[in-house]
């Protein structure tokens, strides 16, 4: 693994924010009701495929982590960067606040500043790999 503290510490974060991201797709897409009228199936079909798209990133950015962390590549820390806009597209907090989604019925502000805290995280994580510390392990890695 990575000597710097740069790659270690964007791991850490990355990692928390991965889990995090996880439970919140887990928890919340099972409760989703839309602000615009579907049938009961179409609404599960469409909080389904949030579901999947939303594991299918989870997958991609754990590869991608391993990619940095243990190869140091250019690449998948560039495509982290347009991954994390993706995710942004994708989370609770964006959905709710684009009014695409309609309250929970239980612990919905929570669930938001849950979902923004996990999109923070990720964010921060990703711009340390654009520090000066961590672009010298892309350097001496190649």
């Amino acid at each position: 693994m990575a000597r710097y503290r740069s790659i270690q510490l964007f791991a850490l974060l990355f990692v928390a924010s991965l889990a995090l991201s996880t439970v919140l797709a887990v928890q919340v897409t099972s409760q989703l009701t839309f602000a615009v009228h579907l049938t009961p199936e179409a609404a599960a079909t469409l909080a389904g495929r949030i579901v999947v798209i939303r594991e299918a990133g989870l997958a991609l950015a754990a590869v991608l982590m391993l990619l940095v962390t243990f190869g140091a590549s250019r690449s998948a820390r560039g495509a982290l960067a347009a991954r994390w806009v993706l995710g942004v597209a994708t989370s609770m907090a964006f959905l709710r606040g684009s009014g695409l989604v309609q309250p929970l019925p239980s612990h919905d502000g929570a669930i938001i500043v849950a979902s923004a805290v996990q999109i923070a995280l990720e964010g921060f994580a990703i711009l340390l790999l654009y520090g000066e510390d961590a672009n010298e392990w892309f350097v001496l890695r190649r």
